[in-house]
Order: C-alpha cells, then structure tokens, then sequence
C-alpha cells in the first residue's frame, strides 16, 4: 500500500495537469513581479538574476516543490529581455518549462511603460519508476501518454507600468495561443481565447516620510487554465531605505489562505521567506507552503545615474 500510494497520488497530479495551467502560482510575485507577468523584463535599469525554491503542502508525502531560475534586464534604452526556467516534481511526476520575453520600454510623461510578448515550451512526464512498476497496467493511456511526455508550447502578451513610481498597475494575458507539440490527442489544446486568461494588478506605494517606510497596497485578480477565479488582497511594506521588507496576503476565490511574508536586502543580495496557510480542511493534512527566494541585482550600462 505505501508504495502504490505514491503512483496514485501521481496519477492524480497528471489527471490534473494533463490540460491544467502553464502559469504557476507564486506568493512573492509582490517583491519579484517578473514571476506572473514577463512584461516586467527589463524595466528596472539594473538587471536582476532570481532563484526562487517553493514546497507547497510540506509535510504530505510526494508533496510538490517547485524550482525557479530566472533573469531579466535591459538590452538597451528601448528594449528589456526576460528568461525563465522552471522545473515542478509532484511524486513521480515532473514538469519543466522555459520562457523567454521581449519587451518595448516607452515613457509617457510622468508614466512608463513595458509592453511585450512572451513565448514558452512546457513538458510534463512520469518517471520511469511508474511506467515499469508492476503494479500499474502499462497499456492504460494516461500512463503511456505520460511516459512519452505531454509538451505544449505557448505564447502570453503583457503590460507593466508605473506612475512617478507610486502607482502600478500590469495585465499579462495567458494561454493567447497553446497547442501541443506531440503527437498526443488533447481536445482541449485550442481551447483559448483573447483575455481568457490572465492576471491583472493594480497598486498604490504611500511614502510615510517621517517613519522612513512605506506601504502599498494592492490587488491582483487572476484567471488561469482549470483554476477557480481567485482574488489577492495584499499589503506590501519596506523598511529602513528598502533595507527591510514585509507583506501579507489574502487570497478568495477558488481556496483561501493567508501569506506571510519577510525579507531584508545585503548590498546587492535580497533574501525572501513566505509561509502560506491554507484556510480550507486540507490545511490539517500538511504544513502549509514555504516559498524562498534569492536575488541579485546587477549594474549594466542603461542602469540610471
């Protein structure tokens, strides 16, 4: 039994994911924006590399945890350039995705503005310890559709802006073109459509000039592929010259759950550590998801004096 537990709860993921979505859902997208819309690349005048580890459910077996590398700066005064590699391992099934995003940098008076396109391929495939366990009938479609690996390539157009630096506001729309690019027949491969899905976000930073902190509220509403409509409510706050870093979010919709967040940035270096707790009965199950992540900002020659 415990060992037929594992394949199950793989099979399960698979069953998901088969036709699921190719955006992944992250809680530090407040600090790290570049991780729910590509149109983020290269607008800050330093180029930015980022490593991000998140083990959601902690503590149930063959729980998933998610590995994101990921860089994005300016190419020149005019263009900013992103690329993203990530790799998700639920039991004994993995999916890979790599991304890369261009994107155009305009001022509009006190407003600037990225605006961009982002193409990705995306793979999911079960280990070979399923497909040769004796125990599980190696002529079942899903389980030979898995072992050859389901791969999707996809396409996703943004819009990052900001405000003399108090308002932004961005809309990254998903999923705009995604077809299969194996042989395997998928009746929901074209199931797209313009603004189906996305992610919008809006927020507003309030300078508290005696205090030396700040605080921005903001919301982000997204719909991704077989995900229920969901809702964050977030409270962002900096610290000490953007030496420190807090934040915390409530999310509705499809689940609830709570995010805590903490960071501090060294010279260069930024470190960030999440805890979500999921207000739902499953929370009972697990430990809740630990995200963390490392940046580091580099100087180019377009960084602002």
């Amino acid at each position: 039994m415990k060992k037929i537990l594992p394949i199950i709860f793989s099979l399960f993921i698979m069953n998901q994911w088969l036709s699921a979505q190719d955006e992944f859902i992250y809680s530090q997208y407040l600090f790290h924006p570049i991780l729910v819309n590509p149109a983020y690349a290269g607008f800050s005048s330093e180029s930015q590399l980022l490593f991000n580890y998140k083990n959601t459910f902690a503590t149930f077996p063959n729980s998933p945890k998610d590995y994101t590398m990921s860089y994005n700066g300016p190419v020149s005064q005019k263009l900013g350039f992103g690329a993203l590699l990530f790799n998700d391992v639920a039991g004994d099934l993995s999916r890979v995705k790599g991304q890369a995003a261009l994107n155009y940098k305009m001022e509009m008076g006190s407003v600037k503005l990225n605006a961009g396109i982002a193409a990705h391929i995306s793979s999911t495939q079960l280990s070979n310890g399923v497909v040769f366990d004796q125990s599980i009938n190696p002529t079942d479609p899903i389980i030979a559709a898995g072992a050859d690996g389901y791969k999707f390539f996809g396409s996703t157009i943004g819009l990052y802006g900001e405000q003399d630096g108090k308002l932004k506001f961005g809309v990254s729309i998903v999923d705009l073109a995604r077809t299969r690019v194996d042989q395997i027949q998928d009746p929901v491969s074209g199931d797209n459509g313009f603004f189906k899905y996305f992610n919008a976000f809006v927020g507003y930073k309030y300078e508290v000039q005696n205090y030396n902190f700040s605080v921005e509220p903001s919301v982000l509403v997204k719909r991704l592929r077989n995900v229920p409509f969901q809702t964050d409510f977030n409270m962002k706050m900096t610290f000490l010259d953007d030496q420190l870093f807090g934040g915390v979010t409530y999310s509705t919709g499809g689940y609830t759950q709570t995010s805590f967040m903490l960071g501090t940035r060294i010279n260069k270096f930024k470190v960030f550590y999440s805890y979500d707790i999921a207000l739902e009965e499953f929370q009972k199950y697990n430990n809740g998801n630990h995200e963390l992540s490392l940046s580091f900002d580099i100087l180019t020659k377009y960084s602002n004096k």
